[in-house]
C-alpha cells in the first residue's frame, strides 16, 4: 500500500513540475494521482511533509531565483510566469522564503542554499520517507570540550574538504587522552560576520573534526581545543552513513524549518556520529543532526 501511495504522489510531484508556469489547483493535481481532493491533500502531507500548496509555492519561488540569476528577465515578468497576481505579491512571497526581496537576490548574483524548496524526486521521496525522522526531537544539550582539527571548506565539490578532514582526524584519535565517549562530532561553528542567507556553494565557512574530551590536558600537538556551548536543538537522525545526507539538510531547511513553530538561532550547528553509526559508507549507519533553534 505505501508503494502505491509512493507512486501516485511521484505522478503528482512530476505533474506539478512541469506546470510550475501554469495555474494549478489542489483538484487539479489530485487528478494526476487518481485520488479525491481530501484523500490526496492528506496522503500528500504525509509523505513529503509539505502541504500541496506550500510545495507548489516553493517551488516556484526556488524556480524564480534561478531565473532571477540566469535571465534578464524583469522581475515583473518572472512574477507572471510563475502565476503571481502582482510583482508586489511575489515579492512578499520571495521574502518569506528567501529572506530578501527579489531585486537583492538578483544583486548578490548567486543561487542561495539555505531555505530554498528542491524538487522532490523519485530518490529524494524515498529518502524522506525511510532515511530522515521527520519531526525532530527537541533537546537541551550540555556544554561539550571537543578536541579535533578544523578547516575551511565549501559546498562545492571542487573545494569541499571535509573528507579529508575525516581522514586526516581519525587516524589521530588514538592519540587523544580522556575522550569521553566513543562518538564523533561534526561541528559548524557559528560566524557572527555571516548569515544563513548567503550561504551558497561558493560559501566558505569552518569546519571541525573531533572527540568530546572531559579536560583539556596532554593535548597531541597538531590537534586544537573547541568549546561547544550548551543550548537547545532540534535532533534529527539521518540514516544511511554519508549518502545523500544533503537530502536530509534540504529537509530540515527547505521544508521542516519553515513549517515549524521555530527560528533558526545564531549558534553552532553540529553532528554527533555515536554507536549506531558504523562507518560512511555503510547503510545500516545512523547520524544524529543536532540545528540551533529558538
Amino acid at each position: 500500500m505505501k508503494h502505491y501511495y509512493y507512486q501516485r504522489v511521484k505522478q503528482a510531484v512530476r505533474f506539478i513540475e512541469d506546470n510550475l508556469k501554469h495555474e494549478l489547483s489542489v483538484d487539479l493535481i489530485a487528478e494526476q494521482a487518481c485520488f479525491s481532493k481530501y484523500y490526496f491533500i492528506r496522503v500528500f502531507m504525509a509523505v513529503t511533509g509539505d502541504t500541496v500548496g506550500e510545495y507548489v509555492r516553493k517551488r516556484r519561488i526556488t524556480r524564480s531565483a534561478e531565473d532571477l540569476i540566469s535571465t534578464d528577465k524583469s522581475i515583473l515578468a518572472i512574477a507572471m510566469d510563475y502565476q503571481f497576481e502582482s510583482q508586489e505579491a511575489f515579492t512578499r512571497s520571495f521574502k518569506s522564503v528567501y529572506r530578501i526581496t527579489p531585486a537583492k537576490y538578483r544583486k548578490r548574483g548567486f543561487h542561495q542554499l539555505a531555505y530554498r524548496k528542491n524538487e522532490l524526486s523519485d530518490s529524494k521521496i524515498e529518502h524522506l520517507n525511510k532515511y530522515i525522522t521527520r519531526e525532530p526531537q527537541i533537546v537541551e544539550t550540555t556544554p561539550k570540550k571537543l578536541v579535533g582539527v578544523f578547516t575551511s571548506t565549501s559546498s562545492s565539490q571542487a573545494h569541499n574538504n571535509i573528507r579529508k578532514l575525516w581522514l586526516s582526524f581519525i587516524p589521530r584519535i588514538r592519540e587523544i587522552r580522556h575522550v569521553k565517549d566513543i562518538g564523533m562530532y561534526g561541528v559548524h561553528p557559528y560566524d557572527s560576520e555571516s548569515k544563513v542567507e548567503d550561504f551558497s556553494e561558493q560559501f566558505t565557512f569552518q569546519k571541525w573534526a573531533a572527540v568530546e574530551v572531559n579536560h583539556y590536558e596532554d593535548i597531541p600537538a597538531g590537534l586544537a581545543c573547541y568549546d561547544l556551548p550548551a543550548g537547545k536543538y532540534a535532533r534529527f537522525t539521518h540514516k544511511g552513513g554519508i549518502r545523500d545526507f544533503h537530502i536530509s539538510m534540504d529537509y530540515v531547511y527547505g521544508t521542516w524549518l519553515a513549517a515549524s513553530d521555530f527560528e533558526l538561532d545564531l549558534r553552532d550547528d553540529f553532528e554527533h556520529y555515536g554507536e549506531r553509526f558504523y562507518g560512511p559508507e555503510n547503510p545500516a549507519s545512523e547520524i544524529d543532526m543536532f540545528i540551533p533553534i529558538k
